[in-house]
């Protein structure tokens, strides 16, 4: 089996190629701009042109499969304002050139990415190779009903009208859909998607780094986190207005995450929670270990990577049932409340900082449900599912 895999940016690929790689399937990455191919003299740039770098980087074991296309990027940087722009733009460009590129190799399979993917996964068809979507989120009609929760009229209308039809498009050229949770898998499922063409296969973690903690005493105030984009559509209102519904003095919040689209909901609760934009990935697990309770209350999150983090060490969780970590806590891991309910979710946070030894004990649960997902766990679940998606090529 040859595969190639095409994304425009990074994400979690990083693993997927890694797990693709390990059994000598990989035969190329494209991405629009990679980090990889300028490791050399990255010394030579500013500190911050670096992290940039980094953050746009695959293990360098990887290097030698990747094709890039710089000049693309740089004009995508120079033309596009939005999200909508960058699909018309840079997504664009990159899967036409792709599409063209795709005949210069020897490959049986093509794993790929929304938005930048529909000219890509029609050629592949037409050269008679098998495409596989593996989908960040979920079905996007069901992201265009939830975003009314969260998304700017001019964001659903662009949602509807722009981007969702070339979704629909990249859908009818995809054989087989790679799901991260079975909140994804139910919406393709929803919408007609066929049980026999869909693999879900949820992220890892590194538990290696995101270790337990070893005392789960506490004192004090509920110690609360949460770690993420902060963004209407992770629910940081319905989270914000929680605080507000709880007495004096129960818990204190610490918000960790790069800004977007919540800065008027953190000026408006001022005064209820501490915010630190950025921290380092040791860090970041102090912080999670120094955690009584994660507060995740997404409006939709197909996978939610940090649930998974605090977890792993030993920190419980209280999470939507939109977000697609909550098959790790319903395990026992933490709680399980309604997407945009502040009033309930004050009340799940009012009986945690009553009940500490519950508390302890589900973190301690917690902590051992994470090391189900693993990052070798997930390796071995996604090459599993590529064995399958290409046995009946292969006839094995």
């Amino acid at each position: 089996m040859k595969v190639i895999v095409a994304h425009s940016d990074r994400q979690y690929c990083n693993h997927l190629l890694l797990a693709i790689a390990q059994k000598g399937w990989l035969e190329r990455f494209y991405t629009l701009f990679s980090g990889n191919k300028f490791a050399a003299w990255q010394w030579l740039l500013p500190p911050r042109v670096r992290n940039q770098l980094r953050k746009r980087a695959v293990d360098a074991s990887l290097t030698p499969f990747i094709e890039h296309f710089p000049a693309l990027f740089a004009a995508d940087r120079l033309m596009s304002k939005s999200l909508a722009d960058r699909i018309r733009f840079g997504y664009e460009w990159f899967d036409r050139a792709v599409a063209k590129h795709l005949n210069r190799n020897h490959f049986d399979l093509i794993i790929t990415y929304e938005n930048a993917n529909r000219h890509t996964l029609r050629t592949a068809r037409m050269l008679g190779k098998t495409t596989v979507l593996d989908l960040a989120q979920i079905h996007h009609r069901d992201i265009a009903e939830y975003g009314r929760e969260f998304m700017t009229p001019e964001q659903r209308r662009a949602e509807v009208e722009h981007i969702n039809p070339r979704k629909e498009e990249a859908l009818s050229h995809t054989d087989y859909v790679l799901t991260l949770s079975r909140f994804a898998a139910q919406s393709m499922l929803r919408h007609g998607w066929p049980a026999e063409r869909l693999f879900t296969v949820p992220l890892g973690v590194d538990t290696a780094r995101f270790q337990a903690k070893a005392d789960y005493r506490r004192s004090g105030p509920l110690r609360l986190l949460f770690v993420g984009t902060l963004t209407r559509r992770k629910g940081i209102g319905p989270l914000l207005e929680a605080m507000r519904r709880l007495p004096p003095n129960t818990a204190e919040l610490t918000l960790i995450g790069p800004m977007a689209d919540a800065h008027d909901l953190l000026h408006t609760h001022a005064g209820c929670f501490r915010y630190l934009p950025f921290l380092h990935h040791e860090a970041l697990a102090e912080h999670y270990r120094q955690a009584d309770l994660f507060v995740f209350p997404s409006l939709l999150d197909s996978w939610a990577q940090t649930v998974l983090e605090a977890m792993a060490c030993g920190t419980p969780a209280i999470v939507s049932n939109r977000t697609g970590a909550r098959e790790a806590v319903e395990q026992g891991g933490g709680w399980v409340i309604p997407a945009n309910d502040p009033q309930t979710l004050a009340e799940a946070i009012l009986r945690c900082a009553d009940q500490p030894d519950l508390l302890a004990n589900t973190g301690q649960k917690a902590a051992l449900i994470a090391q189900q997902y693993s990052w070798t766990v997930y390796q071995e679940r996604l090459q599993e599912a590529l064995r399958e998606i290409m046995r009946p090529t292969t006839g094995q």
